[in-house]
């Protein structure tokens, strides 16, 4: 296996992937167009004011909680303080009523049947089921890359979810929007799906969030989200890593060995080149597909004929040798 990686982008899924390939004894190095890392995780100031534009709850944020080592490895929970926070929303109706969707389901639980008694019922079920998934570990199908996992791994990782093979079914495909309308309660119809951010997330999302907070194991890092990918950056760089900012990556270099094409290396707009035995594209859906384009192009090639170049390099995750 090769031992030089390139990267493209340096937000989250970059940094982290820098890390694990600096741990792993691969040579990498980042590009990144903007002269910050973190991309999406960031925060700005304004008259003394930050303003966080992307975490809203860490998952991993407690000791012994799933992902807690990935961060701790990433060197973003180190000396960091963690904000837990007993609401996730309210959501105030034009009368002054106030539905508080805490993270306690017990507490959450009173609330909602004060508000309405009639949906005494559903409000049960619904907490039930946070209770139930506080428990349950989401970081369990990345454990191992599935790859690589055997007979023995997969039954672990099936008895471990054996517990909540029938709330996921009941969950899944259950958008916050249709849950909300079961409600009698005409304001509670119209509260509900504003808590969680759109009215069509799964109620597994929603019912896990809040379990994770219950749970201890979503919260809010301090000193937003910029902070936190600088505290990435910061590892990234002890390890060993370079990163290029200012550096927007123009197209992928693809070539053909034994009559097959991979990566192998990118193009800057300031037309430099830089090689590498793999390249990992780890910038966001539009700029992803338009890196893709570059690949198909620069090569002649149609895009069809460079979907399976693009798909290898569009993931920030590696097989270890």
């Amino acid at each position: 296996m090769g031992k030089s990686v390139i990267i493209i982008g340096a937000g989250i899924a970059g940094l982290a992937a820098g890390c694990y390939a600096q741990m792993n004894g691969y040579r990498s190095q980042i590009f990144e167009m903007h002269d910050l890392p973190g991309g999406l995780c960031t925060a700005w100031e304004r008259r003394g004011y930050v303003f966080d534009g992307c975490i809203h709850t860490l998952l991993g944020a407690g000791p012994g909680q799933p992902y807690h080592r990935m961060w701790e490895e990433l060197g973003a929970l180190q000396g960091r303080r963690m904000i837990h926070h007993e609401e996730l929303m309210r959501v105030i109706g034009p009368d002054g009523r106030t539905f508080i969707a805490y993270a306690d389901p017990d507490q959450l639980e009173r609330h909602t049947k004060m508000l309405s008694p009639a949906d005494a019922r559903l409000i049960e079920s619904f907490c039930a089921a946070i209770r139930r998934f506080a428990a349950f570990d989401l970081s369990a199908t990345q454990i191992k890359p599935r790859s690589l996992m055997g007979p023995g791994d997969w039954a672990a990782f099936g008895m471990k979810m054996l517990p909540f093979v029938g709330p996921l079914a009941k969950w899944a495909l259950v958008s916050a929007e249709d849950f909300a309308a079961r409600f009698r309660d005409p304001f509670l119809r119209r509260a509900f799906p504003k808590v969680f951010g759109w009215p069509e997330i799964p109620m597994m999302a929603a019912i896990s969030i809040l379990g994770a907070m219950h749970a201890g194991n979503a919260a809010f890092p301090a000193g937003a989200s910029l902070e936190f990918a600088r505290a990435l950056e910061r590892r990234y760089l002890a390890l060993g890593g370079e990163i290029h900012t200012k550096a927007q990556v123009e197209r992928i270099l693809v070539e053909r060995q034994g009559g097959r094409a991979r990566a192998a290396g990118v193009r800057l707009y300031s037309n430099d080149e830089h090689r590498a035995d793999t390249v990992i594209s780890a910038v966001d859906a539009a700029g992803r597909s338009s890196t893709c384009w570059m690949a198909s192009s620069s090569t002649g090639r149609s895009r069809a004929a460079t979907t399976a170049i693009c798909r290898s390099t569009a993931s920030s995750r590696f097989r270890w040798g």
